[in-house]
């Protein structure tokens, strides 16, 4: 984004092209550091793996449908899920939209509220599941710091 001031940045002779939005490791990053459109990219692969689930919803059995989920679409809803976690609260009700549709078509279940499928699949919901990493994650680091520092004898 402009700003309404040129920017212009040179490294060895070439310019650098100005961007609205950088995709680096399959994580789309934009000026506003919002991440909307890489939570609409990821809506729109889980939701076209979601498309061969439903196809298959009468075909195999509902563990194996679980599996697929587990293996085709629930990476995509958590990829990098740390870096994005603070989004808008309307993006993160779309990601557990997504995952709720999922789990409708894996159990062929249209009555259960979101929370009864989660417990049916021993699934945390998208946003507990990013708490869940975040503790784990700050955990790691103070161990490490404690390690690092010769605080404590054994670490993990």
């Amino acid at each position: 984004m402009n700003y309404g001031y040129k920017t212009s940045i040179t490294v060895n002779g070439k310019d650098i092209m100005e961007s609205d939005n950088l995709e680096l490791l399959g994580l789309t990053i934009d000026c506003g550091l919002n991440f909307n459109l890489h939570i609409s990219n990821v809506c729109k692969k889980a939701s076209q793996r979601l498309g061969v689930i439903m196809r298959l919803r009468n075909l195999i059995p509902s563990e194996a449908k679980l599996h697929l989920f587990k293996a085709a679409i629930l990476p995509h809803l958590t990829y990098c899920h740390l870096v994005w976690h603070f989004c808008r609260a309307s993006d993160t009700r779309r990601l557990e939209r997504v995952q709720e549709r999922g789990l409708r078509a894996v159990f062929k279940d249209k009555q259960s509220s979101n929370q009864q499928l989660l417990v049916k699949a021993k699934l945390p919901s998208l946003y507990n599941r990013r708490l869940q990493d975040i503790c784990i994650l700050i955990i790691l680091c103070v161990c490490i710091l404690i390690c690092v520092h010769g605080l404590f004898v054994t670490c993990f």
